[in-house]
């Protein structure tokens, strides 16, 4: 199944229409949407990062999220200096100073999404009326969908897609509901080119040698979230034939590994994602 979360509904009308998507008439508190065969289903969270959080929570525990065979993808508007339809790669949350990477494992250029569409992108607190850093990006939900979502989810099961809708401004009734919902249909046909895409990609937990696996999780004190981002990473090293175990064998001859607290473990996952990608 596809999980979507919109924050407001004009962003969501688009995508509601191109998939037939109806509404449930027993959702609450928040409006939900699925298909008819039960292949998606969205809800709209509303603005700000408790709502999205809430929705997004609400939205995997609801209808049972499966790690290994789901997609989380979080669609909507943005501001940033330059129109256009981007793949986000990293989220700072303004508030906390919090950074988050989903995995960039997946290749969406034929969607539309080339490498170059990958931006970062910062979750702020209010509209912004003036963009500090003209390659970064701007909206207010995207880091508390990827915080609530990794309690249930490894990273690269989440995509964020996010339009830019305008440049930044000081009044936010300049933000109109056409003008979203206008962004929004432009970018539709890529957004369910990246959908259907989705739908064809298979996993298989068995490929990875598990007792190698548990053993790094075990040595870098790994955390929930640190299991499922150091899980992708051993896919991806099988997937390119790549070598884990002389990797760890290298870590373990620069005294890097195995660590003595979970601070040093995600910064050895670092280390492992660089020599990796």
């Amino acid at each position: 199944m596809l999980y979507i979360v919109c924050a407001l509904s004009p962003e969501a009308k688009p995508l509601i229409s191109a998939l037939s998507l109806r509404k449930d008439p027993f959702a609450c508190p928040y409006d939900t949407f699925f298909a008819e065969d039960s292949s998606v289903v969205m809800a709209i969270s509303g603005m700000g990062t408790v709502a999205a959080a809430s929705a997004t929570t609400y939205l995997l525990t609801r209808f049972g999220f499966r790690p290994e065979k789901d997609f989380l993808v979080n669609f909507g508007s943005c501001a940033g200096r330059q129109p256009g339809f981007h793949l986000i790669n990293k989220i700072t949350d303004e508030a906390t100073g919090r950074c988050f990477f989903p995995d960039m494992l997946y290749d969406l250029s034929s969607c539309g999404l080339p490498a170059s569409s990958e931006k970062a992108l910062v979750t702020v607190s209010k509209v912004v009326a003036s963009l500090e850093d003209p390659n970064l990006l701007y909206e207010m939900e995207a880091s508390a969908v990827f915080q609530a979502a990794s309690r249930f989810i490894p990273p690269h099961r989440m995509l964020f897609l996010k339009y830019v809708s305008d440049s930044g401004t000081d009044d936010p009734k300049k933000i109109t509901a056409a003008m979203l919902q206008e962004g929004a249909k432009q970018q539709v046909d890529k957004v369910i080119a990246v959908l259907k895409y989705l739908e064809t990609i298979e996993e298989d937990d068995n490929e990875i040698d598990e007792d190698l696996f548990l053993n790094t999780f075990l040595n870098l004190k790994a955390s929930e979230t640190m299991r499922h981002e150091l899980r992708q990473l051993f896919r991806y090293a099988k997937t390119e034939g790549t070598d884990m175990e002389k990797i760890l064998d290298e870590l373990e001859k620069e005294g890097r590994y195995p660590v003595n607290s979970k601070r040093e473990g995600k910064e050895v996952i670092d280390v492992i994602r660089q020599r990796l990608i």
